[in-house]
């Protein structure tokens, strides 16, 4: 199966619903192996990264492009824009995080955030402390199983509703 349409090989979970429409759940590891150079598939990997489009200057994106000017080496092209790895990727991932976790609305999503800073921390140290550390890139810093998990759960339960 194609993920939305593009890509080879790229697996995603969908359902068919009772008038042939299909839900689709990609993790954000799968939107970004399936970054082809394409703005489409840029934009929906980023704003399943950061919750905006990467053309909006925002602390975020301002951040990325510091980091991507200081680290070069760390940085893939991808079409006209681009993605982080090892250290940059983990301090643009983690510092919109935290930031999430300080400043999100409503209380639970804070609580979520500081979650997920923790568990993105937990990772980068994890591959940092190996005998040969692995450098992650921004979406798999990101990528959130248990939110993979619990929407493909909530899809197979016929919960996620295509509503017209």
């Amino acid at each position: 199966m194609k993920l939305f349409g593009f890509g080879k090989g790229h697996k995603a979970t969908q359902v068919k619903t009772a008038n042939n429409s299909k839900l689709v759940f990609a993790s954000v590891t799968a939107l970004e192996r399936a970054l082809d150079g394409e703005d489409d598939n840029y934009f929906r990997y980023f704003f399943a990264l950061y919750g905006c489009s990467p053309d909006v200057i925002n602390g975020i994106t301002e951040l990325r492009i510091q980091l991507r000017n200081q680290f070069p080496d760390k940085a893939v092209q991808v079409g006209r824009h681009f993605v982080l790895w090892g250290e940059p990727a983990f301090q643009t991932v983690s510092s919109f995080y935290h930031a999430l976790s300080n400043q999100g609305e409503p209380q639970e999503f804070r609580a979520y955030a500081q979650d997920r800073y923790q568990e993105i921390v937990r990772k980068h140290e994890i591959n940092q402390g190996l005998p040969s550390p692995i450098e992650l890139s921004e979406g798999q810093l990101a990528n959130d199983e248990k939110l993979g998990f619990y929407t493909c759960l909530a899809l197979f339960n016929g919960q996620v509703i295509l509503k017209n």
